[in-house]
């Protein structure tokens, strides 16, 4: 009684955005839909995680941790024990400072990761529950193909516009 409830709200829901998309919901403009669906959701989390987390600390334990693990690495290639052995009484350090860093970067997680599953399953619902071709490739992907569906796309989408973001809003990356 109560999933028969929560199903025909579900089933409203994913009704009135096919109908507000309108020609926006099909091939070629899904494309673009799911684009700018795409960005905004990779705001949202941008958003949050400048929000939830202090990115000029998390820098900072960024450089640190590129700057000891270039100089471990450097040590062991170069075979200088004395150096090895000085970094190694910093490890713990920068064990903690990196599991600090995890600690920080999980917190927009548990934030947006509840909303982020409704909305991937209600618009998965929109697009034709990966059944429709949404996106078309002039390549051939490996494993892909050239067809892309709702999750594909999607998936592609957001690897190429997450990094753009974070840029825009001038948040640490592994390239930092």
């Amino acid at each position: 009684m109560a999933l028969e409830f929560l199903y025909e709200i579900f089933n409203g829901i994913v009704v009135a955005i096919s109908n507000a998309l309108g020609p926006w919901n099909d091939y070629p403009l899904a494309t673009i839909t799911i684009l700018l669906l795409t960005i905004l959701m990779s705001t949202i989390s941008t958003v949050a995680t400048r929000m939830l987390v202090d990115v000029d600390v998390m820098r900072r334990r960024n450089l640190e941790m590129r700057e000891w693990q270039s100089a471990y690495s450097k040590a062991l290639r170069a075979k200088d024990e004395k150096t090895v052995a000085k970094l190694k009484k910093r490890e713990p350090a920068v064990k903690r400072a990196q599991a600090e860093m995890s600690k920080d970067q999980f917190k927009p997680l548990l934030v947006t990761m509840v909303p982020f599953f409704i909305f991937y399953y209600i618009f998965s619902a929109v697009f034709g529950y990966n059944q429709v071709v949404v996106a078309y490739s002039p390549i051939s992907i490996p494993f892909v193909g050239e067809q892309f569906n709702f999750w594909v796309w999607y998936l592609i989408s957001s690897f190429s516009m997450s990094a753009f973001i974070q840029r825009l809003f001038k948040m640490p990356t592994y390239s930092d």
